[in-house]
């Protein structure tokens, strides 16, 4: 079997380093001589006992793996029989590990420049013939709607049979059997993802997203919060994003002047967030006032202990980013904060608004934006609205609007808007 993988080896490596020498890929030769490679060791054959086994890619952040689950869970219920691998980011590994619609999960390093094809071939190649090549996969499906370069490569490189992706680029187009391209008009991911299985003919149902963690993890949880302001409301409080959307990070210190008035209406504030952010929690925890504030950040306890515990809250006012996500499938009120301003509605209909993209999912919610955008990111349209590496549009939001939007949602929570994908319940569209 060894040396069967080592003929596919060497197709990849001839391919690398003819790229290299030419500096061109010929994507048809490349093509051409892996399906001999497949066809011969027989991933190209069709099996007699129908779809056996599926691959499921995805190789984002937290926020966009929670939002995928609605289509995992799909892909199981189409395929009740079928051994199922799932493949994610290691960021996104700890809360795909205890997935109960897949057979097995990997963690894949795509930390590296995508369009680097000697590194990607590299990373892929190595990565299938370790965990993937032994599984003759008859279906393989990516499920991201932004393209980015890996995915085709992956399942490709996978040797599934059936390849099937969203794509804006014709180049890859031999890589992937059935390559989607990306709608005009804007849906959510969630829609978005559970779209790309519809336009290959399988049923969907229920499009709730979901988090899993164990009982270990919860035991966890309660323990780091027991006795902590039994007598308060607790609000999950995420205060970072990923490094690639600082723009979307509010300042800290509005964060602490909307803390304290909160606080002083009876409320606890439980803190979330990844190493970056533990200068920023622990400021919190000097100045607000002794014994209402849990800083989970300096106790790196993990994302499912963190999400066990932000299920013991009552409430989410933060960030709008990959704990949002966490936050809404756990079903919390959700207050977020955006730099995306309220006269870039406009984009809705384009494609074009990550509000209209990740709006928290089927929970009870208040986004706090912008009027404008400001300075040079009023002169050009920017995904997310603003362009700079520190808090800059989004500064504009004053504590006072957190505080309202807060004493809003414990006032009448039934009458907080509540998104199910319809845009013209939220935006009026």
């Amino acid at each position: 079997m060894e040396d069967n993988f080592g003929a596919l080896e060497k197709v990849v490596d001839d391919t690398v380093k003819k790229m290299i020498e030419t500096r061109n890929l010929d994507l048809q030769i490349f093509f051409q001589q892996m399906e001999n490679e497949f066809a011969r060791l027989g991933y190209r054959e069709k099996s007699s006992a129908g779809v056996k086994n599926i691959l499921i890619s995805r190789f984002d952040n937290i926020g966009d793996f929670v939002l995928s689950t609605p289509a995992i869970r799909a892909v199981r219920e189409n395929f009740p029989d079928a051994f199922i691998t799932l493949v994610v980011s290691e960021t996104a590994y700890p809360l795909a590990e205890l997935c109960p619609y897949v057979n097995e999960v990997f963690a894949f390093d795509n930390n590296f420049n995508a369009n680097d094809f000697g590194e990607l071939f590299k990373r892929v190649t190595n990565f299938a013939k370790e965990n993937l090549w032994k599984r003759h996969y008859n279906l393989a499906f990516h499920i991201q709607y932004w393209f980015t370069p890996i995915a085709p490569f992956f399942l490709y490189l996978s040797g599934a049979k059936e390849r099937v992706a969203y794509s804006r680029d014709k180049l890859y187009s031999d890589l992937i059997n059935y390559d989607f391209s990306h709608p005009e008009k804007s849906f959510h991911d969630v829609i978005n993802n559970l779209n790309l299985l519809k336009f290959s003919g399988l049923k969907t149902s229920s499009n709730d997203t979901e988090i899993w963690f164990d009982d270990s993890d919860m035991f966890k949880a309660k323990t780091l919060l027991k006795g902590f302001a039994e007598d308060r409301l607790k609000i999950s409080a995420a205060i970072g994003s990923s490094n690639a959307q600082i723009a979307r990070r509010y300042p800290v210190e509005k964060y602490l002047a909307a803390f304290k008035q909160i606080i002083d209406k009876g409320a606890a504030i439980v803190i979330f967030g990844g190493p970056s952010e533990l200068e920023g929690a622990n400021f919190l925890e000097k100045n607000l006032p002794e014994g209402t504030v849990k800083n989970f950040v300096e106790l790196h306890a993990g994302w499912r202990v963190d999400a066990a515990a932000m299920s013991l809250t009552d409430m989410y006012i933060g960030n709008f980013t990959g704990a949002c996500d966490v936050a809404a499938a756990l079903k919390l009120p959700i207050i977020a904060l955006t730099p995306e301003s309220k006269d870039m509605d406009f984009l809705f209909e384009q494609g074009f608004s990550q509000i209209a993209h990740y709006y928290p999912w089927k929970t009870f919610s208040i986004v706090l934006r912008p009027a404008h955008q400001l300075d040079d990111c009023a002169e050009k349209i920017f995904y997310g609205g603003c362009q700079k590496s520190f808090a800059h549009c989004i500064a504009q939001i004053e504590p006072s609007e957190i505080v309202d939007a807060f004493d809003k949602m414990t006032a009448d929570v039934n009458n907080i808007k509540f998104f199910d994908g319809d845009f013209k319940k939220i935006f009026g569209k």
